[in-house]
């Protein structure tokens, strides 16, 4: 009975949505220019060759507001308005076709015109087709040369076929006040000036309002809203050694709605301002083994990032024998061989639902109903009573899984869509309360005879780091053998057995990996919501890609029995010479 109210209830939403008749969706010049040309598309073939056995067009048509400011001063404002189509031409068939080989080249992208000219659209789609056809029938020819020299090929087919659907949810008009943003940018960035020990500042806003359009020759026409919007406080400093402390805040949410205003994000800057104050006057650590809490903020971004190394797995592409594949390395799923066993604690589970919205009052900004592949979005069960059930899937199948479940949210290598975290829950069968994981901790601190534990409550996640520090964790990397870590943590304090706390910089994670959530020992009652700009990759840098989605963590704080840190490899600069110029704080 429940299954079918569900099944009438998805009916009628569909049914409200997709329009009867074709007129209603072709009165959009976008679609209608996609549609038509894609018509058209389908009679490619040159000469006796094969024909596009697959071909889609999107169209993302954004608008975005970018403001910064520094110190009460605005450095930047502006508003911009972009239509990227991109094209994608399959030749072969859904087993064999011409992505996921080394001789595989990423979709084509263009710009439409912002004047709905239908002419012209017809004309950029009709060239990259075409461009794209010829280049595909090269290489499948590749790949299948290079196939032939392999003795046991991977048959894994390479694209999986999708039931077509039609969604077109109405366009959002695109609304920022400029003005007032700009106002309460500058006023936050401005907490910076009464605090001279912080050298580098910055309060940056940006919103965006994205309409994604889809069709394909599947029969799939997709118009669904992508807005996103975020927060960003940046902090650096110098300690009295030379050795950089930064420090950061995020909000991200799917609407300005969801992120801080006038005094509230004032008062967010003041938080960062003092903290990153407090790093540079902080002890420097010394390397450390034992147990470590990783609480709310910082267990979420833990989890974030190691478990986007493992929820994905990333196929390797074909090449020849004698091909140069050190340039090609794609590191392994970490539970690539670990489906059906226990990865975690049987007491932790863990699902991914992008069609949840909010959880305990907080926008999710992982929210999403179809990924950016035309697939409705589904929730999936990744970990049940400590048990790895199933990666989240694009339409790019891996082997020994099935297609996708609606999680190809972002453009990958050799023709490829990567799946993305959407939303992603971490839950507790039997959690305890905040403070009693302060003190199961003190108790294992005494149990192995040490000084004091370790509280992690913020790791760079998604990293501000300059390119020194980057500079400086490669060398680490390659030193440890390139085996996988966290990136750093930002905000640490030794628990002494009396109960204070104290604030120290200077640490790094020794290898860390999902293999270590096997030693999470409890988890609280407290579950922290984390919306995080993600780029697909574990080592998650702040703006260092265009393609960019939210997604959002929802974890409680985790005690691990043990976790090894040690001093971060930095020489330092020299100190200014001078002090910096008196600034006056506020308006």
């Amino acid at each position: 009975m429940r299954i079918a109210a569900v099944c009438v209830l998805l009916a009628a939403l569909l049914s409200a949505t997709v329009p009867s008749d074709s007129a209603s969706w072709q009165k959009d010049v976008q679609l209608r220019a996609m549609a038509d040309e894609l018509a058209r598309s389908k009679t490619l073939q040159l000469n006796t060759l094969e024909k596009p056995y697959f071909i889609q067009y999107v169209s993302e048509d954004s608008e975005g507001v970018t403001i910064s400011a520094d110190l009460g001063g605005l450095t930047h404002s502006s508003r911009f308005h972009v239509r990227r189509p991109s094209v994608e031409v399959r030749v072969g068939d859904y087993a064999l076709d011409d992505t996921n080989s080394i001789f595989s080249t990423s979709r084509q992208l263009g710009l439409f015109p912002l004047d709905d000219d239908y002419g012209a659209m017809r004309t950029i789609l009709w060239r990259t087709t075409d461009a794209l056809y010829k280049s595909a029938l090269n290489q499948i020819t590749q790949k299948r040369n290079a196939l032939r020299e392999i003795a046991d090929p991977d048959k894994t087919p390479d694209l999986a076929p999708a039931k077509a659907v039609q969604i077109l949810e109405p366009e959002r008009k695109f609304e920022v006040d400029q003005s007032a943003w700009e106002g309460w940018v500058r006023r936050a960035s401005s907490r910076f000036a009464s605090h001279p020990e912080v050298m580098r500042s910055s309060v940056q806003f940006r919103a965006f309002g994205s309409t994604y359009r889809l069709i394909n020759s599947e029969g799939t026409i997709v118009r669904i809203p992508q807005p996103l919007a975020t927060v960003q406080v940046r902090a650096s400093s110098r300690a009295g050694d030379g050795r950089r402390v930064w420090n950061h805040a995020f909000v991200i949410g799917l609407d300005t709605s969801a992120l801080p205003k006038s005094d509230e994000l004032a008062g967010l800057a003041q938080t960062v301002a003092v903290e990153t104050e407090s790093l540079a006057k902080a002890p420097l650590a010394e390397d450390y083994s034992g147990p470590v809490l990783f609480e709310g903020e910082a267990a979420a971004e833990m989890m974030a990032q190691v478990l986007t190394d493992a929820l994905v797995v990333r196929r390797k592409p074909v090449a020849p024998p004698n091909a140069n594949t050190a340039a090609i390395q794609i590191p392994a799923s970490v539970w690539a061989t670990r489906v059906n066993s226990k990865v975690v604690p049987e007491w932790l589970t863990a699902f991914d639902d992008p069609l949840a919205d909010s959880y305990a009052g907080v926008q999710l900004a992982g929210h999403y109903r179809m990924d950016d592949e035309g697939v409705p979005a589904e929730r999936v069960s990744v970990i049940e009573k400590g048990t790895f059930k199933g990666f989240l899937l694009s339409r790019q199948p891996v082997r020994n899984a099935g297609g996708s479940n609606g999680h190809g949210r972002l453009p990958g290598p050799f023709g490829s869509e990567l799946a993305a975290v959407g939303n992603l829950f971490i839950e507790a069968a039997s959690p305890v309360p905040e403070a009693e994981l302060r003190t199961k901790m003190l108790e294992k601190v005494k149990a192995a005879g040490l000084k004091y534990g370790l509280i992690v409550r913020r790791i760079d996640f998604p990293s501000t780091a300059a390119f020194s520090d980057l500079q400086s964790m490669a060398l680490q990397a390659r030193q440890s053998g390139y085996s996988r870590t966290l990136n750093q943590p930002l905000l640490v304090y030794r628990l002494w057995p009396d109960g204070h706390e104290e604030l120290v910089r200077g640490l790094r994670f020794r290898e860390f990996s999902a293999k270590d959530l096997r030693d999470i020992d409890a988890a609280s009652d407290k579950p922290y919501v984390l919306n995080y700009m993600n780029n697909g990759s574990s080592l998650n840098l702040l703006d260092a890609s265009s393609a960019l989605v939210g997604s959002s963590v929802v974890c409680p704080s985790l005690l691990f029995d043990n976790v090894e840190l040690t001093r971060a490899e930095n020489d330092g600069d020299l100190p200014p010479a001078v002090p910096p110029p008196a600034l006056t704080g506020g308006e």
